[in-house]
């Protein structure tokens, strides 16, 4: 069997383009690794947390969420927030979440609005029904409709559930915003981190 000689040309110019394409990939690759604006992680705000989540300090965090939410919605009764608090600290402890972060995540989705809609997304953590109608009813037998997701209860309930799954998918904070956002948005992360330092600042103070 006959074999096509390839030309001295042809070689040269497929050595070229290999040895381009190893330039191009460790100058263009780690620089867009690079560019992804990393926000928690190293936070002092998130590390003070890892040593205040333990149910020693819920108390103090009732309190701190109850007075941030009235403070971000002036509109809102102190009953409302207290509520709303407490409800954050109790079901995101059950699925092992950071109760500032699902805090953080109401002010910014409806600035602590119960009956807040926006499109397609639905209460205070703005839970998008289109996209999850199909298993928030299995797993969560009594939100049947979007309307269910305008009570405080069920939405803290779905909200979590779904940022502890983003949280297993993504493997830490930011990648776990951008899915539950539904895309990479530094701004948005950004401001959920505010957030949350102001909450920790806080309770700090009251430490």
């Amino acid at each position: 069997m006959k074999t096509r000689a390839v030309s001295p040309l042809r070689a040269s110019r497929t050595a070229l383009w290999v040895i381009l394409t190893v330039i191009l990939s460790t100058l263009v690759l780690p620089h867009a690794a690079e560019s992804y604006s990393w926000v928690f992680r190293n936070s002092p705000a998130w590390n003070y947390m890892e040593k205040h989540r333990s149910k020693r300090y819920a108390k103090a965090r009732v309190s701190v969420m109850t007075s941030y939410f009235k403070a971000k919605n002036p509109g809102i009764s102190a009953k409302a927030a207290r509520t709303y608090a407490s409800l954050v600290e109790a079901i995101s402890g059950k699925y092992g979440v950071d109760p500032f972060l699902v805090s953080s995540i109401i002010v910014k989705e409806s600035t602590v609005k119960v009956r807040a809609k926006s499109g397609k997304a639905y209460g205070l953590m703005q839970i998008n029904w289109k996209a999850n109608r199909k298993w928030i009813p299995r797993v969560f037998p009594t939100v049947k409709s979007a309307s269910k997701l305008l009570h405080s209860k069920p939405n803290i309930y779905v909200g979590c559930y779904m940022l502890r799954d983003a949280l297993k998918r993504g493997g830490n904070v930011d990648k776990a915003l951008d899915i539950y956002r539904g895309k990479s948005i530094t701004s948005y992360r950004t401001k959920i981190h505010r957030y949350y330092s102001d909450q920790v600042d806080m309770l700090r103070k009251k430490l």
